[in-house]
C-alpha cells in the first residue's frame, strides 16, 4: 500500500468520533472482572456497525472479532476489558455511574484502541498479509487467577494460527504521543503468597510458657523482604513485598496465631523459581527455631511478560517514523507491575509497549483519567505496524 500514514490517518479521523463516544459509553458503565457483561455486549454492537463477527467465549465473558483476509496466519491483538473497586473521584462528565467501580487503570482507552483497530484493519483487509483476531479479555485485574489463562485455554492460538501478538498498557508516567517499549523481559512475574505462623498462647508476662508467633513473624518478614534480597545478584529485579498481617493476639497475650499474605515480583522465571523456593526454606527454619511451625502457600501468577528482540526492533522503527526518535523511548527498565498478557507471550512471539496518556495521577488512583488523544496515538502505531508485516 502506498502512503499507509496518509491512509491511516484519514480512516482514523472518520471513525474517531466513534470511538471518543464508546470510551465514554464504557467508562460510564464500569463492570468488574467475569462481570463485564454490559462491557461486551458494548463492544459487540459497535462492532457490528461495521458488520465485524463478534465471538464469545465459552463460558466466559469478553470474546474476539475476527477478520479473514484468507490468509494461512493470523496477527493477534488483545485489549483487557474489566474495572476496578475503586470510587471514582475525577470530574469527568462521563464518569462511573456504578458506585465503587472505576476504569482506574485504563482499560477503557484499552477496550477503545482495540475498537479502533478491529474497524480500521477491516476497512482496509484487502492490504493485509495476515488474518486479525482482536481480542477483548475480561479479568486482567483478577491476579493471580487472571482472564488470560481462561482464553488460552479456549484454543484460538491453535484454532485461527496466530503467529503473532501485540497489546499496551497506558502510561501516565509518559506524554500523549510518547511511547516506552524494550526488548526482552517488560514486565515481572506477579505471585501471592500467604504464611501460617503457628505457636502457643501464654500471658505476655511469662513469655517463656509459650511460642511467640509475632517474634516468629518479625523475624520471617525481615528474612524475606531484605535478607533474601542478599542471595540474588544486584543487577537482577525481584522484589518480595508484605501487606496484609493479622494476628489472633491481645496486648497482653502471647499471640498463637499470625496470618501474613505478600507478593513476589520478578524478570526472570529462573529467579522466580529460586526466591519460591527459598520462602519456603527460610520460613520453615526461623519457625523450627523458634520451636512454632509455619505453613507457606505460594499461588503462581501472572508470568514474565517478555517482547520478542525481532518484533521490537520493526515496531521502534514503525513508531519513529510516525512519533519521532525522541518520542521512542528504549532506554527503561522493566517494571514489576504483573500482566497477564505474559501468557499470550509464552504462546507467539509478542511486543507489548507502554502509551503515554499525560495526566498527573498514577494507575489505579482514583482521580486517573488518561487523556483520549491516547486512543488516537493507539489505534494508528498498532494498525501501521500490522499493515507492514
Amino acid at each position: 500500500m502506498n502512503n499507509i500514514k496518509e491512509v491511516i490517518e484519514k480512516e482514523l479521523n472518520n471513525i474517531f468520533l466513534d470511538l471518543k463516544n464508546f470510551r465514554k459509553k464504557i467508562h460510564s458503565n464500569p463492570e468488574l472482572s467475569y462481570e463485564e457483561f454490559e462491557t461486551t455486549k458494548t463492544i459487540k454492537e459497535y462492532l457490528l456497525e461495521d458488520n465485524i463477527e463478534f465471538n464469545n467465549f465459552e463460558d466466559l465473558t469478553g470474546g474476539y472479532a475476527y477478520i479473514d483476509c484468507g490468509k494461512e496466519t493470523t496477527i493477534g491483538y488483545r485489549a483487557d476489558i474489566d474495572a476496578l473497586p475503586i470510587l471514582e473521584k475525577t470530574n469527568a462528565d462521563f464518569k462511573s455511574k456504578n458506585d465503587g467501580l472505576m476504569h482506574a487503570c485504563g482499560h477503557d482507552i484499552h477496550t477503545t484502541v482495540a475498537l479502533g483497530v478491529a474497524k480500521m484493519l477491516n476497512t482496509l483487509k484487502e492490504d493485509l498479509n495476515h488474518n486479525i483476531i482482536v481480542i477483548f479479555q475480561p479479568a486482567e485485574e483478577s491476579n493471580p487467577q487472571g482472564g488470560a489463562r481462561l482464553v488460552v485455554e479456549q484454543g484460538i492460538f491453535e484454532k485461527y494460527n496466530i503467529t503473532e501478538i501485540y497489546g499496551l498498557h497506558v502510561w501516565p508516567e509518559y506524554d500523549v504521543n510518547e511511547i516506552a517499549i524494550k526488548e526482552g523481559p517488560l514486565m515481572g512475574s506477579s505471585d501471592r503468597f500467604s504464611i501460617t505462623v503457628l505457636g502457643e498462647n501464654a500471658h505476655a508476662a511469662e513469655p517463656h510458657n509459650g511460642i511467640d508467633a509475632i517474634s516468629i513473624s518479625v523475624d520471617i518478614i525481615n528474612a524475606i523482604e531484605h535478607k533474601l534480597r542478599r542471595e540474588i545478584d544486584p543487577f537482577e529485579a525481584a522484589l518480595v513485598s508484605i501487606g496484609d498481617i493479622h494476628s489472633e493476639g491481645r496486648y497482653n497475650v502471647v499471640s498463637a496465631n499470625v496470618e501474613i499474605g505478600g507478593t513476589i515480583r520478578t524478570i526472570s522465571e529462573e529467579t522466580r523459581e529460586y526466591v519460591h523456593k527459598r520462602i519456603n526454606e527460610i520460613v520453615t527454619n526461623i519457625a523450627d527455631a523458634y520451636h512454632g511451625d509455619a505453613i507457606v502457600n505460594i499461588n503462581d501468577g501472572y508470568p514474565v511478560l517478555s517482547n520478542d528482540a525481532e518484533l521490537t526492533k520493526i515496531f521502534v522503527k514503525n513508531a519513529e517514523e510516525i512519533l519521532g526518535e525522541d518520542n521512542v523511548i528504549t532506554n527503561i527498565n522493566p517494571s514489576l507491575v504483573g500482566e497477564d498478557f505474559g501468557f499470550f507471550s509464552k504462546l507467539a512471539p509478542s511486543l507489548f509497549f507502554f502509551l503515554g496518556c499525560g495526566g498527573e495521577y498514577p494507575l489505579h488512583s482514583n482521580k486517573f483519567l488518561p487523556k483520549e488523544d491516547t486512543i488516537y496515538t493507539g489505534v494508528e502505531l498498532v494498525c501501521n505496524h500490522i499493515l507492514t508485516r
